[in-house]
């Protein structure tokens, strides 16, 4: 957030996570920051459409300091690409009279695409706090965002231990840095050799800092990347991904591609110690690292 806006920042997630169906009671029709209002997502889903799932409040220290910034997360939707399109329509509507900005807070020339699987858009108006005298007025800021994504890691007998754990690391910043506007994402973590050994969960920092710190490598096995590929398919059939962004296969290249490209992209990324240049299939993504790249 920019300081010359000192802007007001009321932050939704839209995250298509398995969990039971169903709206609380306690779902509000509006969300507030300070004196601004906003119509809430409840107020525009159906009954069972999604679930708030929970609520991240400012510190008393940030709002005493006037960054107030509250994010909302909704989790078991059908479509989140098409239900937070669905809201931003209903925000630039002149009853809310919100419009697209970018980050610099200055109007978008073109219009946002919100046919994405992953995405975030920045909508603004006014705040009806009035500025003392000599400041800037003040923004009424609402983000609305949507992601999902997979990670695979090669655990078989030819894959280093130490360079795992570091490209897990290096890869969930830059999914961070990527989806600058999430405060949670849903993340599977695949360990897998010639069968899938693990899969974990991440939705949080505090999720991943806690994997990472008891992380262990498991299988060491052959390698074969199909077992990957058809378990992903397993989540989807099951809704665990209702809108996936993609796969990253981290790997030194000697196993079984799938036959066929998935309907999602898949990038393959190898240690260049540690490989012959491997072939990829025409459909797959590939990236050749350094060891101190990652």
């Amino acid at each position: 957030m920019k300081s010359r806006t000192m802007a007001v920042a009321a932050a939704l997630l839209l995250a298509c996570l398995l969990t039971a169906c169903g709206k609380k009671d306690t779902a509000p029709a509006v969300y507030t920051v300070g004196t601004d209002e906003v119509v809430s997502l409840d107020s525009i889903m159906g009954e069972g459409e999604a679930l708030l799932s929970s609520v991240d409040a400012p510190t008393e220290e940030a709002v005493a300091a006037g960054i107030e910034t509250y994010t909302y997360h909704y989790r078991q939707m059908a479509d989140p690409a098409e239900l937070a399109a669905e809201y931003i329509s209903v925000l630039r509507g002149a009853e809310q009279g919100f419009a697209p900005t970018d980050e610099l807070n200055q109007q978008l020339a073109e219009e946002p695409n919100l046919e994405t699987l992953t995405g975030a858009v920045i909508l603004e108006k006014k705040s009806s706090v009035e500025p003392a005298e000599g400041e800037r007025g003040k923004i009424f800021r609402v983000i609305v965002a949507w992601s999902e994504f997979a990670v695979a890691i090669d655990t078989s007998g030819s894959t280093s231990g130490e360079l795992v754990q570091k490209f897990v690391q290096k890869t969930y910043n830059v999914l961070k840095s990527t989806e600058s506007f999430f405060s949670k994402i849903n993340l599977h973590i695949l360990q897998c050799d010639a069968d899938i050994q693990e899969d974990v969960k991440i939705t949080s920092q505090e999720e991943f800092d806690a994997y990472l710190k008891t992380m262990t490598i498991k299988g060491l096995g052959g390698t074969d990347f199909r077992p990957v590929f058809a378990y992903v398919d397993e989540l989807r059939r099951g809704k665990e991904f209702q809108n996936l962004k993609g796969l990253i296969y981290f790997t030194d290249g000697y196993g079984d591609f799938p036959e066929k490209k998935p309907d999602y992209d898949a990038a393959f990324v190898f240690v260049e110690d540690e490989y012959n240049n491997p072939d990829v299939p025409p459909w797959a993504i590939k990236l050749v690292l350094q060891k101190d790249e990652i």
